[in-house]
């Protein structure tokens, strides 16, 4: 449909172009604005095609020694008689006379001219010519002028009229012959058919090879006679002083060798005939049709030029051509500018196509970019989601997409080089493609490659997964021999249940699964992982919950073991969905790590803290607060600011667990953030020893004030001598180090009695209290410290 369209826009453009260049043509011809380009190609057509004279012709000049014998104008009309007298008796066999003998003389001059006339019958011609005359208001009319009546007996009559184009120049001549009018004197001359129209004057006949003579040598009969004998003579003025000039395209003439080019033109034939501006429009008309641009194809710009400079030179020389070969002369300039049009309309359509071809390759190149990798030229995530989202627009097919990441890829690029880690990503995606038979296998990132089949059943995709590890065969990049080991992670869906995105981010969380599993392979399950998108939207969520108290804190108490009384609480947060019910910390809290909410989670945190310890204090409770504080965190220094800044100035009793695993990543900065924290009041509790890589280092440099052994170094202490053996050590060290020590994790009273056995200060966990909402905790504390002194009493 689009294609149709712009087809038709195209044709309709080029109509109106078409039509825009025809008209700019004509309109050229109408105000004869292609004339002077005219005049120059003839005069060089006349230059190139020169022609010698018939020599059947001899001019008999008045030039300015004649006028000077004379010594008077209008000369005395004997001098004429005596002229024809002496042509005629040398043997010409035609005199015309070009001077106006339409008004009379002196008698005898008359009479004489006269009888000269009579003596040669039918063998003088005498001029006529026509000419404007103004009757007044603007009133003209067109009068002819004839010789005298004495001088009509005998003679021939011819017209001397010169055709004047409106620009002034002669570039035609006429016949002359009608009805009322004589023919042309050179029309008479060459004895042509009595007819009318008008013909192109051939200027490329040379004017000097035409015989010429002068007045007074005739008069005077001194002069060849083989000039003379058996041809034509016609007898006209030459001399400047008489002004008889036309403008012609080869320049000024006088009027007289104006007619005896157009005799010899006559007389060779070479009459020239032009074409008619009809004709030479529908000239125009073809050459418009034939130079028609190429609107597809790719026509080369180069070509183009050539093909027009072709035309261009046919144009110029096939006229040249024609008028060498027969009497026909063609005006070009009509056809030059008309083809001067096409070849700017065509060079504008050709930029355009190439410049359309520019973008359209520019578009190619950022497209492959877009989706493609630039370091492997793989095919990239969104190359992947738009296969997997066409396919899952195709009607009754399921899609399933599979991961295949590569062990421990960062070192091995750290080893070989990233060029050679690019070049075997590239080999695995050729090997992989033919493994599971599909066209596109993209690199997700720089480890991790993936793809997507239709129309799997569940079998056929575990049978597909576990198939992959075919591809852990030895690679050779640049003649070394390299050992791949991949984990595989794949999910599917029933068509039209999930996105392209959502089915690449469960692909990936199997992926990160697979490391778990026997066989390295891994199909998500809804039931037993997070759906990547629930999570986006938790943490979009998370914000609003703070903002609307959906978020508490809970706070679960923490007893000594010398009275039994509460020595603190630790605060943990607890999230209540309007629409999803609880929602576990366990899944919240990596999550807001993982995405940077963790930040305003802690600062929220430690606001509602101090502001529920501030309600304790009013109700006679004075107990401190532990706050987990993420290892993220931990190095943030805006974080350090603003704690610091709701710390100050509230009086607040603050203990911050911190995590072995945030100190041992960044040390240096880690107990700089501990010292401004203590530096404060606010106590440091080294929170989940034992459950990491502890370090006798770390606790030598960190100056905390509290130590908290993990819950999976006392599961077995009752039990196990080991058990208890390390933990009196761990006491011990604590002890030394001036921290006091805490175990989480009791849940009964052997637990208990034993780790106070073994010197533990305080305890934590469901023996003691569950968690508690802070309406419950002061009535806790209040009634739990009350029944600890009693005993003590007793």
């Amino acid at each position: 449909m689009r294609a149709d369209l712009a087809r038709r826009r195209r044709q309709l453009s080029a109509v109106i172009w078409c039509g825009l260049i025809l008209l700019a043509t004509a309109m050229g011809m109408l105000a004869n604005a292609y004339r002077p380009i005219d005049d120059v190609v003839a005069s060089a057509r006349f230059s190139i095609l020169p022609r010698a004279a018939s020599q059947t012709l001899t001019v008999v000049e008045i030039d300015s020694r004649s006028l000077t014998a004379a010594k008077a104008w209008p000369w005395d009309r004997r001098r004429y008689a005596q002229a024809i007298d002496n042509l005629m008796a040398a043997g010409a066999t035609l005199v015309a006379v070009d001077v106006d003998f339409s008004a009379p003389s002196n008698p005898a001059s008359d009479q004489a001219l006269a009888a000269a006339v009579s003596r040669h019958p039918g063998q003088v011609a005498l001029a006529t010519f026509e000419q404007m005359e103004s009757y007044g208001a603007g009133e003209t009319r067109r009068s002819g002028n004839r010789p005298i009546g004495p001088l009509l007996n005998d003679a021939l009559l011819a017209s001397v009229n010169v055709p004047v184009d409106a620009d002034g120049r002669v570039r035609h001549y006429s016949y002359g012959a009608s009805d009322e009018a004589p023919p042309s004197v050179a029309a008479l001359l060459a004895d042509a058919p009595a007819r009318q129209g008008a013909f192109t004057v051939d200027f490329g006949i040379k004017q000097k090879s035409i015989p010429h003579l002068s007045f007074e040598d005739v008069y005077r009969g001194r002069f060849d006679p083989s000039l003379v004998r058996g041809k034509k003579i016609l007898l006209g003025a030459t001399a400047l002083e008489l002004g008889d000039e036309f403008a012609t395209p080869i320049g000024l003439l006088p009027g007289v060798i104006i007619h005896a080019l157009a005799y010899e033109s006559i007389a060779d034939g070479r009459a020239l005939m032009s074409l008619s501006p009809l004709a030479l429009l529908i000239l125009c008309v073809v050459l418009i049709a034939a130079l028609q641009p190429a609107r597809s194809g790719g026509t080369a710009l180069r070509r183009l030029v050539m093909r027009h400079v072709a035309i261009a030179a046919l144009i110029i020389v096939l006229p040249v051509l024609l008028q060498a070969w027969a009497p026909i002369s063609i005006d070009i300039a009509a056809l030059l500018g008309t083809q001067i049009l096409m070849a700017i309309w065509a060079t504008r359509v050709e930029l355009s196509r190439q410049a359309q071809a520019i973008i359209q390759a520019r578009e190619a190149s950022l497209l492959h970019l877009a989706m493609h990798e630039p370091e492997t030229g793989l095919p990239n995530r969104r190359a992947l989601l738009t296969d997997i989202d066409e396919t899952i627009a195709k009607a009754e097919l399921s899609v399933a997409v599979f991961a295949v990441g590569v062990d421990r890829h960062a070192e091995m690029r750290g080893v070989v080089g990233y060029d050679v880690a690019n070049t075997l990503m590239v080999q695995l995606a050729e090997r992989l493609a033919e493994l599971a038979d599909v066209d596109l296998v993209a690199q997700i990132s720089s480890s991790v490659l993936a793809f997507a089949r239709a129309d799997l059943s569940a079998d056929l995709q575990v049978a597909l997964a576990r198939s992959l590890r075919a591809v852990e065969t030895t690679f050779v990049v640049e003649g070394q021999p390299l050992d791949l080991f991949v984990r595989i992670g794949s999910a599917s869906q029933e068509p039209g249940s999930a996105s392209g995105d959502a089915l690449i981010e469960r692909a990936t969380t199997a992926l990160n699964q697979a490391d778990l599993s026997e066989d390295r392979t891994v199909l998500y399950d809804k039931a037993t992982f997070v759906d990547p998108d629930n999570n986006l939207a938790l943490m979009s969520e998370l914000r609003d919950a703070l903002r609307t108290n959906e978020v508490s804190l809970h706070y679960q108490p923490k007893r000594k073991t010398s009275d039994g009384t509460t020595a603190s609480v630790e605060a943990l947060c607890r999230w209540h969905h309007p629409v999803r019910g609880r929602i576990g910390p366990d899944l919240f809290i990596p999550i807001a790590e993982q995405t940077g909410q963790i930040r305003a989670l802690t600062e929220w945190s430690i606001v509602k803290a101090i502001e529920d310890q501030a309600a304790m204090r009013a109700r006679g409770v004075h107990i401190a607060i532990a706050l987990n504080v993420s290892g993220r965190l931990l190095v943030d220094q805006a974080f350090r600011t603003r704690a610091l800044q709701l710390i100050e100035g509230c009086d607040a009793d603050l203990i911050f667990e911190i995590t072995e695993t945030a100190v041992i990543e960044n040390p240096k900065i880690a107990a700089q953030a501990i010292a401004a924290y203590r530096a404060a009041g606010v106590r440091i509790s080294i929170d989940d020893y034992g459950a990491g890589l502890s370090s006798l280092s770390y606790l030598k440099m960190l100056n905390a004030d509290e130590l908290k052994i993990d819950r999976s170094l006392i599961l077995d202490v009752v039990e196990s001598a080991r058990d208890r053996l390390i933990i009196k050590s761990t006491v011990d060290l604590a002890h030394g180090l001036g921290m006091t020590v805490v175990s989480e994790g009791v849940e009964t009273a052997e637990v208990f009695d034993t780790l106070a056995a073994l010197g533990c200060d305080t305890i934590q966990g469901y023996w003691v209290s569950r968690p508690l909402p802070f309406a419950d905790l002061v009535d806790f504390m209040l009634r739990s410290d009350a029944e600890s002194r009693l005993a003590l009493a007793r």
